[in-house]
């Protein structure tokens, strides 16, 4: 946009001083001024159809035979030529094949045309290789572009599936490092255990054979020794089988992982209440993903690298998060993949996915009820 505003103001100012030459520094004919304010109108038109080539030609078309009937005359006027390139650089930007060449041919014309009335074979050479030269210039631009273009695209992509790969690793050396503990478990209930399941009774049997009270005693305080043990054991094992990651904090600091390794700035705000929210597993993984779904889509239409997540607990009953991010226009939301997952994630905690754009700001904001019992 930017470059739309410098051009115009190059064309404001070009066209002012051709328009001055042309009348010799007097008044301006009703026609100039007519055929002036038509040509920036349309000026002004050009940026909605860059997306449309057929309106796009047509647009650029008229603007070069505005040109041409403001200006043509049998004496050149080589700001004539400043004006015309603005809408060549726009001709090669947008447009290709047979409607690319057409375009720069009639602009060829209009340049040269005052020599095609009067045959100056000098002139013309001079002005078709001038206008050659400049088009081979536009060529090596446009292509450098193209291909910083396609770098950048390559780039993307490339960092896009390096952080893919890393979340994989990180998951894949979670779910190993699960399975360890897993194992881990086992062994501990089956050897420990069991045998202290077997030293419960084997006391039981000796405490019941036991010839008197100070005996007796003495294996019931053998029998709650070896039941605390038993009982630690099973807690143990519990924690080991137990994700590693679950509730609100866990959370957090998988975001940050992914806040580094996207080179994001991440502001976060945690409402009264919400941090001791005992979280599932299903819970926290579908928040995550919907956190980093969130992020990503930022990145990928917006190309903000900031942030702001807040979570609340709303009526000891909902969890709330919010994604929000600067906007410098509002854009029209279309819900692809990304966002469609994230809608269906939260449905099945039985919960929504909000999407609303404010005052230079879009949110995300899910919803999802905590389960009975929690």
């Amino acid at each position: 946009m930017p470059t739309f505003w410098f051009h115009l103001l190059y064309l404001l100012t070009v066209w002012g001083i051709a328009a001055f030459t042309k009348s010799d520094m007097t008044e301006l004919d009703p026609m100039t001024i007519i055929l002036s304010a038509l040509f920036f109108m349309l000026y002004f038109c050009l940026p909605l159809t860059k997306n449309k080539p057929r309106q796009l030609q047509m647009v650029l078309l008229a603007l070069a035979l505005f040109v041409f009937f403001t200006f043509s005359s049998q004496t050149f006027n080589g700001l004539v030529l400043l004006i015309i390139l603005v809408i060549a650089k726009h001709t090669v930007d947008h447009l290709q094949g047979w409607r690319l060449y057409l375009q720069l041919f009639v602009q060829y014309l209009i340049v040269i045309f005052p020599y095609l009335l009067i045959f100056d074979p000098f002139m013309i050479s001079y002005f078709s290789l001038l206008i050659i030269f400049i088009g081979f210039l536009l060529y090596i631009w446009r292509r450098t572009n193209q291909i910083n273009t396609q770098l950048n695209d390559s780039y993307i992509q490339l960092e896009t599936e390096y952080r893919q790969l890393k979340r994989q690793t990180v998951i894949q050396e979670k779910v190993v490092r699960q399975e360890e503990r897993n194992q881990v478990a086992r062994d501990i209930h089956d050897s420990v255990g069991h045998r202290l399941t077997a030293l419960l009774m084997q006391l039981e049997v000796a405490r019941l054979q036991a010839p008197d009270q100070i005996f007796q005693e003495k294996f019931d305080q053998l029998k709650i020794l070896a039941q605390t043990s038993l009982d630690e054991t099973r807690e143990a094992v519990k924690t080991l089988r137990r994700e590693e990651t679950t509730g609100l904090t866990a959370v957090i600091q998988l975001i940050r992982k992914l806040e580094s390794e996207s080179h994001l700035r991440v502001s976060f705000h945690v409402q009264s209440g919400a941090l001791s929210v005992p979280l599932s597993n299903d819970q926290s993984v579908a928040l995550y993903r919907s956190v980093q779904e969130g992020l990503t889509n930022m990145m990928r239409h917006s190309n903000e690298r900031q942030a702001s997540i807040e979570f609340n607990f709303l009526g000891g009953r909902f969890f709330r998060f919010q994604i929000s991010h600067p906007l410098k226009k509002k854009v029209e939301i279309e819900e692809g993949f990304g966002l469609k997952a994230m809608r269906e994630r939260l449905e099945l905690l039985n919960g929504s996915l909000k999407i609303n754009q404010v005052e230079g700001e879009f949110r995300l904001i899910g919803t999802f009820p905590m389960e009975e019992g929690e």
